[in-house]
């Protein structure tokens, strides 16, 4: 990170004037030990609160009398208080990890916890009721095979901590997966360990249930991202974002505070390498393996830091492999599928592999308090034709998002934001790979009260080609819009 424009060094040399202020202030501070200090509300710093990262939920900064008084008096800009913060609290979080690590000789001691609950409510305003999301079982009615009705989207418990000074452990399971209509089933989602091969952290390596190099919308957290859900056309890469295997990741000390900076106050999804390199099975989450190939997932990044102070992050990410196509049951001579009907025998899909292979481009800028998040993919990958016959087929996706943050007091703020999306290509992880052809548009707000709530309305207008219900084996699309209730609630 750059260094702010005045050091402490700077500050200390200062005129008398300011040195005079700083010592009459302080003293004053301390003949009121035990009052509540102020935190300065129109910073965006105050947002170490709420939980906005992929790791420890941060928490508070305590406010010194000198960042503040400089603040007030001028001296300084909110961007120099910003980044006296940020490496105030770097530094405080590497003295309490050493301490975790050397304090207590049982490694129980040194593991954290916290999670949240995110609860959904979706009213569709299309006549039939038949637009459906994969994403998301309740869109639709009951005649459509959706599930409508207040539902839990997710439930996660993380438990994680810095075991020893190499290893650390990610372990987040999911109390609200929906397998074979059971909503509320128990499901892993992380379970990773990491190798930390020098001290500050630069060279890592990661064993286990994980993040995939596929898009910024999959790195960032869903407790997070703004919109409802994670666009199609990047979240088309692999299901749930995770699967098994193994990473290689560097990130240099500066490009490591930037990531920082941005998970505790900009809602970034944290430091996922500079460089990262991951051979994972390819199958998608709590998969088996069905070929003996393996993916290849690569990615490049870098956060820059813009004059005054201001950071965005830019990237690349690239996949490739094999991935084998779920039939589905067979039923009277063909498969009926949940995504398409078709006969896998006459056809030859049976038992297939087929090329996968995504390339994704992505910009983003945090709010600050104006942003916005762009990105691009494109790539093959199986797609079910109108004959039934599945292909290695190319598919193409993007979306863009304006947003605007408004912080209206020490803990409040609400998230503005619009989107727009599209995508044409197949759904590998959906029965029989059916051809996803959808455009969307969705605005919406996120509004935290406090930093342990987080309440979302969303108006949504799209065009969808079905990929469940069929009807005869083809599929059809339906178009309309939807309203959408999110609540999130965080402990850490």
């Amino acid at each position: 990170m750059r260094r702010s424009r005045i050091s402490p060094q700077g500050l200390l040399g200062m005129g008398g004037i300011t040195l005079s202020l700083f010592l009459l202030f302080s003293g004053a501070g301390r003949a009121e030990e035990g009052a509540a200090k102020p935190v300065v509300g129109t910073s965006t710093a105050t947002q170490a609160a709420f939980p906005a990262g992929g790791g420890n939920a941060p928490r508070p900064l305590e406010s010194t009398s000198m960042e503040d008084l400089l603040l007030e008096k001028g001296v300084i800009s909110l961007d120099d208080w910003i980044r006296i913060k940020a490496e105030d609290e770097r530094r405080q979080s590497e003295r309490s990890v050493v301490a975790e690590f050397t304090g207590s000789p049982r490694w129980y001691d040194r593991l954290t916890m916290y999670g949240y609950g995110m609860m959904r409510f979706n009213r569709l305003g299309n006549p039939d009721g038949k637009i459906r999301s994969y994403q998301d079982s309740s869109m639709g009615d009951q005649a459509s095979g959706a599930q409508p009705g207040f539902f839990f989207r997710r439930i996660r418990w993380v438990v994680t901590g810095q075991i020893s000074e190499h290893v650390s452990v990610f372990i987040q399971p999911d109390l609200a997966s929906n397998i074979s209509g059971n909503t509320h089933a128990l499901s892993m989602r992380d379970a990773f360990g990491d190798w930390n091969f020098d001290k500050d952290k630069e060279y890592r390596l990661r064993v286990g249930l994980q993040r995939v190099p596929c898009s910024f919308d999959n790195w960032q957290a869903s407790r997070v991202r703004m919109a409802i859900d994670r666009a199609d056309g990047t979240n088309s890469c692999a299901n749930s974002e995770r699967d098994m295997g193994v990473a290689f990741m560097w990130s240099p000390k500066i490009a490591q505070q930037r990531y920082k900076q941005m998970l505790d106050y900009m809602y970034g999804p944290g430091d996922y390498g500079v460089f990262h390199i991951q051979i994972y099975n390819g199958q998608g989450l709590n998969q088996q393996e069905a070929n003996g190939n393996k993916h290849v997932g690569a990615r490049l990044s870098w956060p820059w830091e813009l004059p005054g102070g201001r950071l965005m992050e830019t990237g690349v990410n690239a996949m490739s492999g094999k991935f084998r196509v779920s039939n589905g049951t067979p039923s009277n001579g063909s498969f009926a599928t949940l995504g398409s009907s078709f006969d896998g025998a006459a056809s030859g899909n049976n038992g297939k592999d087929y090329m996968d292979q995504r390339v994704n481009f992505y910009v983003y800028f945090p709010p600050q308090p104006f942003g916005f998040i762009a990105e691009y993919t494109t790539g093959r990958g199986p797609k079910r034709g109108l004959d039934g016959v599945i292909r290695d087929s190319p598919l193409d996706g993007w979306y863009a998002q304006l947003h605007y943050q408004w912080k209206y007091s020490d803990v409040g703020l609400a998230n503005f934001y619009s989107r727009y999306q599209q995508y044409q290509g197949g759904l590998k992880f959906q029965t029989g790979a059916p051809d996803d052809k959808m455009k969307e548009v969705e605005t919406g707000i996120a509004w935290q009260p406090d930093p342990q709530w987080e309440f979302t309305v969303a108006h949504a207008w799209m065009d969808r080609r079905n990929t469940f219900n069929t009807a005869g084996g083809r599929q059809f699309d339906a178009d309309g819009h939807l309203v959408r209730l999110q609540a999130i609630w965080f402990w850490n």
